[in-house]
């Protein structure tokens, strides 16, 4: 995939998502995957009818990070904001099991891997719902920044996150996403745990837990947990 050669940090101040170009056909397309979204969660199970919750708080959280603290205009965060809310796109593609997320013990070797495959799924399915597209829709710096979000968005510093990459090298929008999505997502009840992380719980974690060593910027994280500190 090209996107990590793009300089996201740059890309998501050049254009405003209130543009022409998005708004004849982005936005319609957009709305549908959302709704799509949506039902998948009223249908699927209880993992699925929190999905959009978690995309809307994670696009809000980010929103307020990356204007508040990180430097970003105003129409950056928004820009932010709704690219963000495709991120996990790819766990409605047809191929995608969401059972997955519900199992009652902890992730097997092949259900990691099988989780993994949503990030590449969602830009699968960007690609087809706008394969119709004119050429300045499908180049848009708002499709580009939604795919990166949706590629790696688990990305660690230490590699070894679902693509490989160097969060570092990918910039301060991915590196923030990285964060605030594992933020959310550590706080999300799993069949297999005995109660619910509170925020506190989960921003220990990802300071001081072993799943999380080599995972985020370390600066970046401190940020993070001030902000947090800052909006209770």
């Amino acid at each position: 995939m090209p996107f990590s050669d793009i300089d996201i940090d740059d890309l998501i101040e050049s254009y405003h998502y209130n543009d022409p170009t998005l708004e004849t056909y982005f936005k319609p397309i957009g709305t549908t995957l959302w709704l799509n979204i949506e039902e998948y969660g009223q249908s699927v199970n209880e993992y699925g009818a929190r999905l959009s919750k978690h995309l809307k708080r994670t696009s809000a959280i980010g929103q307020q990070f990356l204007t508040t603290e990180l430097g970003f205009s105003e129409h950056a965060g928004w820009n932010f904001y709704y690219a963000n809310l495709l991120h996990d796109l790819g766990k409605i593609h047809p191929s995608f099991a969401p059972q997955v997320w519900q199992t009652p013990h902890r992730p097997t070797p092949e259900e990691r891997l099988e989780k993994r495959a949503h990030t590449r799924l969602g830009v699968e399915l960007l690609d087809l719902s706008f394969v119709k597209a004119p050429e300045e829709m499908q180049t848009h710096p708002h499709i580009l920044i939604t795919k990166a979000l949706q590629m790696y968005h688990h990305e660690r510093v230490d590699c070894n996150g679902y693509e490989g990459e160097d969060v570092n090298k990918l910039g301060q929008v991915i590196k923030a996403i990285c964060i605030i999505d594992a933020f959310d997502g550590d706080m999300v009840h799993r069949p297999h745990q005995q109660a619910k992380r509170r925020p506190a719980e989960a921003l220990e974690r990802m300071k001081t837990g072993e799943k999380y060593q080599g995972a985020f910027d370390l600066e970046m994280l401190e940020r993070f947990i001030d902000f947090q500190g800052a909006r209770r």
